[in-house]
């Protein structure tokens, strides 16, 4: 389970006054409260709470300290983990040997927090003080040093974030796959064939292919493919996936319905029908 990372910069520019601070932090616990319900729990810091200022002279410990906001405060201290990195980790040897910023205007930001969500591949949590970290969920990280280079980050600031495409295209992407097994016996599996030149070579083969457990039926023949090269043709996102035996004149081929339920889950899948099954 991914922690959240705090997003320091997030902090650059001030609320007006203390009810503005208190406002931004019910935010940004109602951002934490929608994060969580997509598997995150808990968010690291580098700083103490006394040190995050959101307001002049108000921290967000002294927002924890508030009778009324009690239930918040208490939480969010719950919550918190620090530091950003554990000592003597792969990662702090990464972080050290690379300097990461962004571009704002032309100048070069360096950033702590956005640098910690690319090594540990997950998610920063900003307040939205700043409409910048309202309005962008994406921003691009800039690397110097051993992993030099331009990465995407995902820094969110609104519980509407967590239902944006680029908070699911990131989940998608690195969430643990856990792939669903079709319980039918592969003699019972369906397999629909056109009557087509060669449907006893595609036959032969479906009923092979059939004993993946990651195959749910065999839907139809595909047109003749004589020049393709590859053995998966092509993969949808609702699991069915096109394959063509490669080592037939005609290019025969065929669709199945494997137990993918999204792009990842079916190319995954086809990859693995590719290892085993492939021509």
């Amino acid at each position: 389970m991914k922690e959240l990372i705090f997003n320091e910069l997030s902090i650059s520019m001030k609320a007006a006054d203390q009810a503005e601070a208190c406002s931004v932090v019910s935010r940004f616990f109602q951002t934490y409260k929608a994060a969580s319900s997509h598997g995150f729990k808990g968010i690291r810091y580098e700083q103490s709470f006394d040190d995050i200022e959101l307001a002049t002279g108000f921290s967000l410990n002294d927002f924890c300290q508030m009778p009324k906001f009690r239930t918040y405060g208490s939480l969010l201290l719950g919550l918190a983990r620090h530091p950003y990195i554990e000592s003597d980790t792969e990662e702090e040897k990464r972080f050290i040997s690379n300097y990461f910023y962004l571009l704002r205007d032309g100048e070069k930001i360096p950033v702590e927090g956005l640098g910690v969500v690319y090594l540990y591949q997950t998610v920063a949590i900003s307040f939205a003080i700043e409409d910048y970290w309202h309005k962008n969920v994406v921003h691009n990280l800039y690397i110097e040093g051993d992993e030099d280079g331009e990465y995407p980050v995902i820094s969110i600031a609104d519980a509407s974030h967590c239902e944006c495409k680029e908070f699911s295209d990131f989940k998608e992407a690195y969430e643990p796959l856990e792939l669903k097994l079709c319980e039918t016996l592969p003699a019972n599996k369906h397999i629909e064939l056109r009557d087509d030149h060669g449907k006893d070579v595609l036959e032969a083969f479906a009923k092979r292919i059939c004993k993946s457990p990651y195959v749910v039926k065999v839907l139809n023949s595909l047109p003749f493919n004589p020049k393709e090269r590859d053995f998966i043709h092509k993969v949808y996102d609702d699991g069915r996936i096109e394959i063509v035996l490669t080592d037939t004149d005609k290019g025969l081929g065929l669709v199945l319905q494997s137990t993918g339920s999204n792009h990842r889950e079916t190319l995954t899948i086809a990859k693995m029908l590719a290892d085993e099954y492939g021509r």
